[in-house]
């Protein structure tokens, strides 16, 4: 018996052979990471490992740590990710797969699909990122792997342990393989950022005549709330994989195959608030200073500094939780019946589970009366505040801080899909040219919880009024080692931190727990909970032909989809000012639940064709039809009410009505493949797409209040178009090296306020660079990766006034490096971000920043076993 899966692993080179031959032999245009071992994937984290892939692009977590991906300049809402074959449930409010809760470990093959089939699950109309692991049977007999390491993280200065196994065997002959891996991994991380909230403008009085006049003058730019914040916490993942396969001859294969993670990341944030509308305060703006800015209309200043009088001190505290718990089973059974006739049978079943009805915790406390002095800065603005009596708002001490807002809240998410297909496939010949005729019908369920868990008012000790010191309550905690990082704050780099637990503490012993109970503990938030249920069925054909030179598939898809979505609605009826507050006391009607359901069908053909000029060089062409349905968080028909921050927004997170987002695209690639995985390629694609969603943003009048409310929308356009280039070879010697490029211009009209204006799409970068220098030769192997891209429009509606956010470009340089002692130990080392890059993100002027986070280096340092 042949057995066609078994590979060779020779590191780092035989990684790149086989992700080389996978490509040239795939039926679309795709690129692969191959393993270099099993459970030796090249980066500790699916999605770094994915950003080396050309065309592909990752976000970020805090702390630095790649979670979502974007394939040719769109993000990972239009990317669909699948393991083994199946998509997997996710435990954020979207269909987005978060990487992090994966550990590459686990994964033999990566392969990311940039031309459709119609043999493929529909979804993307960026790309398709399959998730394979091992296949026990390509490897006959008893096998382990396993490796200990110690990751440090500069930013927290904490050391802690990552450790994982893999064995498998093999019996009946090799007829039955078995495997199974667990892996765990805790990293202790910090970061320290800045953000500002609701920017807007205001008049000026740019000809000094005293006199303030949009006309004359023009308005200015100000971050209305800035915050300085330090972050800490842990990310803990235990996760197990498995599998059992059994293949009694050469016509019947069946695999039940099973994953399990648990994460756990744990966050509080201690930050330091200016809320520069305090009291009317964009009206009280002294000494101010104006510089240029391209706002649009009478938007033609950035305020740089100012005075402003009157001005509380405000502490925050902010702690968040994740817990998630993913599982998936699958089982897959492929039957050859004749020699020309297989089929093949999948089922699977996944679940996320987020649980949070009130975990997270949102407090902000401080002293009335500060005198505050701003100057903007690149990239994070300064501010000094004096109180009345002379000292710094820094020095205040724990009993003469008073109490303001206070919320408990949680978003708890539920994700539960079944999968089932059956795939046909028969071998003809017409003439000369060999004819794989394919088939198949599909139906997935799927059903998306998310309750949301919020105070019923934050503000019911808004003020500052009720003080730690008349409550006897210690609140005041150590401040994180070192001090604010990432600027200038008054001096000193550091602020009273404030324990949240305490301040709810002090909060019931100054007005008793009932009245607490009333106003701050969390409660199920109906209105903002929803329910979506999503059946997608239906069937496809694909014939795939053979020549003696070419190859080809020309196939059509068809998929209904029938989407259900649940909740309920309530109607604000009353707003009674605070007191020394911008905030509000609601009023809301009984809440009664509300359904709506909404269908539609597409028809999507897809064309791949390959010529072989030579047995190196090779073109492809494709076109295609796909579509991305809107994430489940757009299909809501939950209303979110803050009416505690200034303006009040009202947020329709979802619609129900919205259809999907539908691209044709094209694509040509020339290919070239050389001796020992040595290859080379460029290639050109663009895609048209309609109907794409986008958030309407528009005012509306609410009891006699304006509020921003937001709602997403279909029907903007965008086009994309790009190229691509990629290079890798490998000497002799044991140098090598990889290199790829993108280039992707974009246009997205948009529709904000009811007119429609050009820009680019969001999140997309013009120019992608990696490079990669590699040695491997005996018993040393070394690569140091670098990682481009340039600066992209990260919102275009963002900025004061409906002006974009620009993040600024970053490169990520990595190390990881390894020596072989013998044939079953090595040791390795790897280091991340060496030169400590930045994310930088800013409306129209790089010193008007809305957000800032320098990334910390981080070091992993460990032995690898394997027998």
């Amino acid at each position: 018996m042949t057995d066609l899966d078994r590979i060779q692993v020779v590191g780092i080179r035989g990684s790149l052979e086989r992700s080389s031959d996978r490509k040239r032999d795939e039926k679309s245009i795709t690129d692969t990471i191959s393993a270099e071992d099993v459970g030796k994937f090249p980066d500790a984290n699916i999605a770094d490992a994915l950003q080396r892939v050309t065309g592909v692009q990752i976000g970020r977590t805090t702390g630095g740590e790649g979670r979502f991906v974007s394939i040719r300049g769109l993000n990972s809402q239009f990317n669909l990710t699948t393991f083994n074959g199946r998509v997997l449930a996710t435990d954020n409010a979207g269909r987005d797969f978060s990487f992090d809760v994966m550990p590459a470990e686990v994964l033999n093959r990566v392969t990311v699909y940039k031309s459709p089939t119609a043999s493929q699950p529909d979804g993307s109309i960026g790309g398709l990122v399959e998730l394979s692991t091992f296949d026990p049977l390509s490897r006959p007999g008893r096998h382990f792997s396993g490796s200990v390491s110690a990751l440090h993280d500069d930013a927290s200065s904490s050391t802690t342990p990552r450790l994982g196994f893999i064995g498998s065997d093999t019996f009946r002959d090799n007829t039955v393989g078995v495997f199974g891996g667990l892996y765990y991994y805790k990293r202790k991380w910090r970061s320290d950022t800045f953000e500002s909230f609701a920017r807007s403008t205001e008049t000026t009085d740019a000809n000094g005549d005293g006199v303030r006049s949009d006309q004359a003058d023009g308005r200015g730019a100000f971050p209305g709330i800035i915050s300085y914040q330090v972050k800490t916490g842990d990310r803990e993942r235990l996760s197990w994989v498995g599998g059992l396969t059994w293949r009694p001859n050469d016509r019947l294969k069946t695999t039940l195959d099973a994953f399990y993670s648990r994460y756990e990341t744990p966050e509080t944030n201690y930050s330091y608030n200016v809320n520069f509308y305090s009291n009317d305060g964009w009206g009280r703006f002294a000494n101010a200073t104006l510089a240029p800015w391209n706002g649009g209309g009478v938007n033609r200043h950035l305020i740089t500094s100012f005075d402003l009088d009157d001005t509380p001190l405000e502490i925050g505290t902010d702690s968040k939780e994740r817990s998630v718990d993913l599982y998936q089973v699958g089982w897959n059974t492929r039957f050859q019946a004749t020699d020309k006739l297989a089929a093949t049978f999948d089922l699977a079943y996944s679940v996320a589970d987020r649980p949070n009805s009130g975990k997270d915790y949102f407090t902000v406390a401080g002293v009335n009366g500060g005198r505050y002095r701003y100057q903007a800065a690149s990239p994070v603005p300064s501010v000094t505040c004096v109180l009345p009596d002379g000292r710094s708002c820094l020095d205040v001490s724990n009993d003469e801080i008073g109490l303001h807002f206070m919320e408990q809240k949680g978003e708890s998410t539920r994700d539960e899909a079944i999968s089932a297909r059956a795939d046909f496939d028969y071998v003809t010949y017409l003439g000369d040219v060999m004819a794989t005729l394919e088939g198949g019908l599909f139906y997935a369920n799927r059903e998306k919880d998310k309750k949301f868990f919020a105070s019923p008012s934050g503000c019911g000790y808004c003020g500052f009024g009720d003080t730690l010191g008349e409550a006897g309550v210690r609140a005041t905690t150590a401040f994180p080692d070192g001090g604010y990082r990432a600027g200038l704050v008054g001096g000193r780099n550091r602020w009273p931190a404030l324990d949240a637990a305490a301040l709810f503490q002090a909060a019931v012993k100054l007005r008793g727990q009932e009245y607490f109970d009333s106003t701050i503990a969390a409660k199920l938030r109906e209105r903002a909970s929803s329910s979506i249920e999503e059946d997608q069925y239906g069937g496809y054909v694909q014939a795939n032909f053979s020549g003696d030179r070419w190859d080809g598939n020309v196939g059509l898809r068809y998929v209904r989809t029938d989407m259900t979505s649940k909740g309920h609605s309530q109607e604000l009826l009353a707003l009674e000012p605070i007191p020394n507050s911008t905030n509000y006391r609601p009023t809301f009607s009984d809440v009664h639940p509300v359904s709506v359901d909404h269908n539609y069908d597409d028809w999507l053909p897809s064309a791949n064709f390959t010529y072989r000029f030579n047995d190196n060089l090779q073109l492809r062409a494709a076109a295609s039809r796909a579509i991305t349905r809107p994430t489940f968080t757009q299909l809501g028909v939950d209303v979110n009410y803050e009416i505690n921050s200034y303006p009040p927004r009202v947020t329709r997170n979802g619609n129900p009505e919205l259809e999907a987002i539908r691209s044709d695209a094209f694509d040509l690639s020339l290919e070239w493949y050389g001796d020992e995985g040595a290859a080379a390629s460029v290639a050109l694609f663009h895609k048209r797409i309609d109907g794409f969603v986008t958030m309407g943003l528009f005012p509306e009048t609410i009891l006699g209040q304006t509020f921003q409310v937001t709602a997403p929308l279909n029907g903007d356009t965008a086009q994309l178009t790009g190229l691509e280039a990629a290079y890798q070879y490998m000497h002799p010697s044991g140098f090598g090296g990889q290199i790829n490029y993108t280039y992707v211009d974009s246009t997205a009209d948009v529709t904000v306020n009811g007119v429609r204006k050009t820009t680019t799409l969001d999140g997309v970068s013009r120019n992608t660079l990696n490079l990669q220098a590699i040695y491997e030769k005996g018993p040393i192997a070394a690569r140091l990766s670098y990682s481009y891209r340039d600066k992209y429009v990260s919102c275009a509606v963002c900025g004061p006034v409906n002006t974009p956010a620009t993040t600024a470009a970053s490169g990520f340089l990595d190390l990881s490096a390894s020596y072989a002692f013998n044939d079953k130990v090595t040791g390795f080392l790897q280091v991340y971000n060496l030169t400590e890059e930045v994310q930088h993100t800013y409306a129209l002027d790089e010193r008007f920043t809305t957000f800032y986070e320098p990334f910390a280096r981080r070091f992993e340092l460990g032995v690898r076993v394997s027998f």
